[in-house]
């Protein structure tokens, strides 16, 4: 191609305070910081979320700001309040088709368009499809029926129409080929880096000025977590009540990260346990504050029950941080052997290690040690040339090579 390759990288996504928000700030971060010649990158996103990634977009890479449309407002003002959240169901379950593209990336005349987000689109360019995974096949109790057969629906039609799907770890690759019958050589894994690699680090005074907001003592555990069912908060306020019960012991565990309708339940079973004075949900931090709450923890707990990379691990090695996470899906594939690892449905396991990180002050220091080796396989710049590498091959497809028939005119 005597001419730049131009990749649209549809970030359309409906908050930047989740797991893709902090994978997406750091892609941009790594292409706009990238040498390679001869591609050019226009992150696409919505109105609201222009201030969010601007800072992170410059070089080679530019922002692409498009008007919220009128039923994601709409969706984005009933999700706060409990009693209207059934009428967007409602309204969801009269719109389930398989959105089309509205134009723009065709307009635009890309080559090829990225989706970060499971939430996609049809459309004739080539394109790469990230489902991150597929936990409502393993885990369907934490789904409605509405949303279940929503993102089935989805999931299939977009790796079933991408001309790669992109998953960040090979027990997932493994996954989306078994379940969804894909092509060995369609699904491609390319693993991310810390995010960390993209904030400024923060000043000695932000830190202590974080450590002084909210009161963080000298020992504590970390859990970076949204409060969704599969990450297993629960299994963490049982050990406390163990630890307190049967060791005599009352660590505090500090939790960030959006508060869901799922947390009402969480303070119910602490305040049941007896633990609800050492839980502390912070909230969403700011990259300065959520560094210093890394920097200043003991340990991280990763508790969740499933995962289609674990990025808080890398983030947690990136603070020199020693991790205790869960043995569930990809975590062992991620940190290796420097992790202490529990069974998520064994509460008395996680207790466990937790009295041991906390009484072992060599063991602290031997896992710190493993974290760093691990992260240096793991860099946000490696993660951009790969994405760089697999650009180029998806732009060698043309939309004659694609599977399904021509997509329909957009509705």
């Amino acid at each position: 191609m005597d001419r730049k390759l131009r990749i649209a990288i549809d970030c359309r996504i409906a908050t930047s305070q989740q797991g893709v928000g902090t994978a997406v700030l750091a892609l941009a971060k790594a292409l706009s910081d990238s040498k390679v010649a001869g591609q050019e990158y226009s992150f696409i996103v919505r109105e609201n979320l222009r201030d969010w990634l601007a800072p992170y977009v410059y070089g080679p890479c530019k922002l692409a700001v498009i008007p919220a449309s009128r039923l994601s407002v709409l969706k984005t003002a009933l999700r706060p309040i409990a009693p209207l959240r059934f009428i967007w169901h409602k309204l969801r379950d009269g719109i389930a088709h398989i959105p089309v593209s509205d134009g723009y990336v065709e307009s635009q005349k890309f080559d090829l368009v990225h989706f970060p987000d499971p939430r996609a689109y049809l459309t004739d360019l080539p394109s790469i499809y990230q489902p991150w995974d597929l936990q409502h096949l393993h885990y369907p109790q934490f789904f409605s029926k509405t949303d279940f057969g929503l993102r089935e629906k989805l999931y299939r039609a977009f790796c079933d129409r991408a001309s790669y799907v992109c998953v960040q770890a090979e027990w997932t690759r493994q996954d989306v080929i078994k379940r969804y019958g894909l092509p060995a050589d369609k699904v491609v894994v390319i693993p991310w880096g810390s995010v960390f690699d993209a904030y400024k680090t923060p000043s000695v005074e932000s830190m202590h000025a974080t450590i002084e907001k909210y009161a963080l003592p000298t020992q504590f555990f970390f859990y970076p977590a949204v409060t969704w069912p599969h990450k297993n908060h629960e299994a963490i306020f049982r050990a406390l009540h163990i630890l307190k019960s049967e060791h005599g012991t009352a660590p505090h565990v500090y939790f960030t990260g959006l508060s869901t309708e799922h947390r009402p339940a969480l303070d119910k079973l602490a305040r049941e346990l007896g633990v609800f004075e050492q839980v502390h949900f912070l909230g969403f931090l700011t990259p300065e504050e959520l560094q210093a709450v890394f920097n200043a923890a003991t340990a991280m707990v990763f508790a969740s029950k499933f995962e289609g990379f674990g990025l808080p691990i890398l983030e947690a090695f990136h603070a020199r941080l020693p991790v205790i996470s869960s043995n569930a899906t990809t975590l062992p594939e991620v940190a290796g052997d420097a992790a202490l690892y529990f069974d998520p449905y064994s509460p008395v396991e996680l207790a466990s290690l937790m009295k041991t990180i906390l009484d072992t002050p060599e063991l602290r220091e031997e896992l710190m040690r493993k974290g760093t080796l691990v992260l240096s396989q793991h860099s946000i710049g490696d993660t951009a040339a790969d994405f760089q590498a697999l650009y180029e091959r998806t732009a060698e497809l043309s939309s004659q090579d694609h599977r399904l028939s021509p997509v329909p005119t957009a509705i």
